[in-house]
């Protein structure tokens, strides 16, 4: 079985604090040094755009290739950067088609599992890295690839960014986005209603009591698909231990769920949470989707999500009352803990592969480069306000609000873990970990009862 590599807490730490340098280094407000001091390397990036990362333009065959996406709106958000991408790509090689497949990500995880098992011949597809890379890997459907090739300004990664695509030393894909969890807010609603905007867990409850008493949802949470628990509970078990390594740890079983104060304190609170009310009701059966609806229409406070809905902010299909109003809050803390509003849970999550079983390899890997050159996806993703990807980026002055709060939440971490604890391990471990918090959050079950079946997971992973 291929093993993920485990990452190093204070290595992923000091990357990610690395590319929070060259990011500070661009200011957050857009202002024209700041932009100046940046586009050295965005100019070499753009002046490489023209040479081998596009690609098939010498040839005049005719070739028809293969995406599977995970990003079914393609007039908005990561879904418009990606095709935006693509139709630059068929400009530039009119020899080449892209065939574009994109389902929601529910529908899309079960979907590239069947494509797995047949050994579909897709030629490129978006994975998350992690455990479900892994099973891929495992499966031999994707390809290994050369880290050596992406380094430079021609592709412009921030350091450490690979560290969840690689498996036993070898690289398996390459990311999109940086990833981290935030807190957007609708501020009207705070503001009509006299809540404050938490900073401590206190502040939390006092929220969830105000907004209940006034019929309106705290928190919306796509508690159908799981996984947003487990970036919930991490978040909650470092604000309690003030160690990013602590839970990481566990999953490795250098530490014990089961004999960590910070890991029962945290579930502790979490039911505080569940019973409390703090997420809309019926959030069990919420997907991704219904849950970005509910907040959206304005009917829920809070969502809590990653870096990657930026999009929201310049989104004209979602009410302009609630784009003018989106705003983005760090995760609070406990008033009893170690942690620190500066802690950020943070990694590079979601990204794409190249397939073993491509009927055009050679043109699907010409593409591959393509989207990853700097003046591509990085660039795309970051002047729409898609995504902060996992490239260094340039700004531009033209940043949404949302987007200068994301830059100034990323720039001024302090610490990272580098990682997902649910992604940490295997596949199995990853199926038992979300299960169990469904059982938690579904069943009602006592925080005893989750820290110990945590500690089965990781026991028999």
């Amino acid at each position: 079985m291929a093993k993920h590599k485990k990452w190093s807490g204070l290595t992923a730490s000091a990357a990610v604090l690395a590319s929070v340098t060259v990011l500070s280094a661009c200011g957050s407000n857009g202002n024209n040094n700041a932009a100046g001091s940046a586009s050295s390397s965005s100019s070499a990036s753009a002046s490489a755009n023209g040479g081998a990362a596009s690609g098939g333009a010498a040839s005049n065959e005719k070739v028809t290739l293969r995406l599977f996406s995970n990003l079914p709106d393609r007039k908005s958000g990561q879904g418009l950067a990606e095709q935006t991408v693509i139709d630059n790509y068929m400009k530039e090689n009119p020899n080449v088609k892209i065939d574009v497949e994109a389902l929601a990500e529910e529908p899309f995880k079960n979907k590239l599992k069947a494509y797995m098992a047949s050994n579909e011949p897709v030629d490129i597809t978006m994975v998350h890295g992690g455990a479900e890379l892994s099973t891929l890997v495992q499966a031999n459907y994707v390809k290994e690839i050369d880290p050596a090739a992406y380094e430079g300004e021609q592709f412009n990664f921030l350091p450490g960014v690979y560290k969840s695509f690689t498996f036993d030393g070898k690289l398996y894909g390459l990311p999109r986005n940086s990833d981290y969890e935030v807190i957007y807010y609708n501020k009207k609603l705070f503001d009509d209603n006299g809540v404050k905007v938490p900073t401590t867990f206190t502040e939390l409850t006092d929220a969830i009591k105000a907004f209940r008493a006034k019929k309106i949802a705290p928190m919306s949470i796509n508690g159908k698909d799981l996984w947003s628990f487990g970036e919930l509970y991490q978040n909650i078990v470092q604000r309690y231990s003030g160690d990013q390594n602590l839970i990481l740890d566990a999953v490795e079983g250098k530490k014990k769920f089961s004999e960590d104060e910070s890991f029962l304190k945290a579930a502790q609170y979490m039911a505080q949470l569940r019973d409390g009310k703090l997420f809309q009701d019926a959030f069990m059966t919420a997907d991704y989707g219904a849950s970005q609806n509910l907040f959206t229409q304005g009917k829920a406070a809070m969502w809590y999500m990653g870096s990657w809905e930026a999009g929201m902010a310049t989104n004209a299909s979602l009410p302009e009352e609630f784009r003018n109003n989106l705003q983005v809050a760090k995760f609070p803390i406990a008033a009893d803990g170690k942690g620190v509003a500066t802690d950020l849970i943070a990694w590079n999550g979601g990204g794409y592969a190249l397939v073993n079983s491509s009927k055009h390899p050679e043109a699907a890997k010409k593409f591959f480069d393509y989207l990853f050159n700097a003046n591509q996806w990085a660039k795309v993703a970051w002047d729409t306000g898609a995504a902060v990807p996992a490239q260094k980026y340039e700004l531009t002055g033209k940043e949404s609000e949302v987007q200068k709060q994301l830059t100034d939440v990323l720039v001024q971490a302090t610490s990272t873990p580098g990682a997902s604890f649910i992604d940490y391990g295997t596949p199995k471990f990853k199926d038992d970990v979300q299960n169990a918090f469904g059982k938690f959050f579904s069943g009602g079950q006592k925080p005893e009862e989750l820290v110990a079946a945590l500690q089965a997971a990781a026991d028999s992973q």
